[in-house]
């Protein structure tokens, strides 16, 4: 039982993009095929639910929604981590509604010809169900990765630098001079590429705060790391992973982290994204 609740404690939360965008999926396609057809709508007498109609706006949706998700990590790897302004994001959202429309055109002429039979072809209503479509997708898709976006957005609008203040001193670091950042009897270090290390005031919630999670990855309570500070990974039990960082400080020993097997995913994908 208590690894029942783990499970849906660490998947089945709405923090999952998956299981949050497939619950709204779900309401919004219950919600609109009862509301687009008289014999529909609940108080009618010939009511009947409709199962059809609701599957397929699932099944398409849940394809929009991958279409969507493969394309913004195709620009967030191309063109994101570079820039990003107003003319690359209508790039990305005009791109996308491009292929939701080739998808459209397909299911139009596949699955409606299939089912209805080529007499159920109407230009009026192939136009009217697209324009409906695109909007919904447009506004879906601005709501979907809106976050996504503005987190990115975070890298180019600090200029991939640090402020340090300590003691009355101001130190400008810069993203490539950091290995990594960790906290130690609740006093938090950024360890640069050349081996010394600075401290500061901060603690390391607010240090995550600050920087981009495109260069930086929070691998437990004590530490984050740049992709450039990594040695080593290897599996270890129980699903974890094993990560020698450099470079080692004088006179202390090599740092070696465990990465839970719930960070386990999301840090390999963010640490092969840098490859």
């Amino acid at each position: 039982m208590k690894s029942i609740i783990t499970f849906f404690k660490n998947y089945i939360s709405f923090s999952n993009f998956w299981v949050r965008n497939g619950f709204i999926l779900l309401i919004l396609s219950i919600l609109s095929n009862h509301l687009t057809e008289p014999e529909n709508f609940p108080l009618n007498k010939d009511y009947k639910f409709p199962l059809f109609p609701i599957s397929v706006s699932i099944i398409s949706g849940c394809v929009i929604i991958l279409i969507a998700r493969f394309n913004f990590e195709y620009f967030r790897n191309k063109y994101f981590t570079k820039k990003i302004n107003m003319q690359i994001l209508l790039r990305f959202l005009f791109s996308t509604l491009g292929y939701i429309t080739l998808l459209y055109f397909a299911l139009y002429y596949g699955l409606n010809g299939l089912v209805n039979g080529i007499d159920s072809y109407s230009l009026y209503h192939l136009l009217t169900g697209l324009s409906i479509n695109l909007l919904i997708s447009a506004l879906g898709i601005t709501l979907l990765f809106s976050t996504d976006i503005y987190k990115l957005h975070k890298l180019i609008s600090v200029k991939g630098i640090l402020k340090v203040q300590q003691g009355g001193k101001i130190t400008i670091i810069k993203y490539p001079e950091i290995a990594f950042i960790y906290s130690e009897n609740k006093i938090v270090y950024i360890v640069k590429t050349d081996a010394t290390r600075i401290i500061t005031d901060f603690t390391l919630n607010e240090v995550e705060s600050k920087i981009s999670e495109q260069s930086f990855f929070r691998a437990n309570r004590q530490i984050i790391l740049h992709s450039h500070s990594i040695e080593q990974v290897q599996s270890i039990e129980n699903g974890k992973l094993s990560v020698l960082l450099k470079p080692t400080i004088f006179d202390q020993k090599p740092f070696q982290i465990n990465i839970s097997r719930y960070k386990r995913q999301s840090f390999m994908d963010w640490f092969e994204s840098k490859l």
